[in-house]
C-alpha cells in the first residue's frame, strides 16, 4: 500500500501507479468547485485506504474554507506539489504537510 504522497512523489524509478500532479491538482480544484466527488477522485486513481486517509486531510482543508481560502489553499497546493515533484524541497510527507499547514 502506498500513501498519497508516495503516489504523487515516488522516490526512485517512477511506478506505473504514479498520480500526475497536474491532474491531481485539477481534481482538487474540480472538487472545491463542486463538480467532482471524493468517490470519483478515489476511483480516478484507485486509491487504497491509506491514500484515502491522506486525501481526506486535503479535502477537509478545502471543505472548512471560505471561497477565498479555498482558492489560496489550492494555489499553495499547486506550488508545493510543483516544487516537491522536482525534488527541490518538501520531499518528505512531513515537510509537505507542514508547508500546507496540515
Amino acid at each position: 500500500m502506498a500513501d498519497l504522497f508516495d503516489r504523487l512523489f515516488p522516490s526512485g524509478e517512477e511506478p506505473s501507479d504514479k498520480i500526475p500532479v497536474h491532474a491531481f491538482r485539477a481534481a482538487m480544484g474540480d472538487y472545491a468547485a463542486g463538480y467532482t466527488t471524493r468517490s470519483e477522485i478515489i476511483s480516478y486513481w484507485s486509491l487504497d485506504s491509506e491514500a484515502q486517509t491522506d486525501l481526506d486531510v486535503l479535502l477537509a482543508e478545502i471543505n472548512a474554507s471560505t471561497p477565498l481560502e479555498k482558492a489560496f489553499f489550492l494555489l499553495q497546493l499547486h506550488d508545493v506539489m510543483m516544487i516537491a515533484e522536482q525534488g527541490a524541497k518538501y520531499t518528505t510527507k512531513a515537510a509537505f504537510r507542514d508547508r500546507l499547514g496540515l
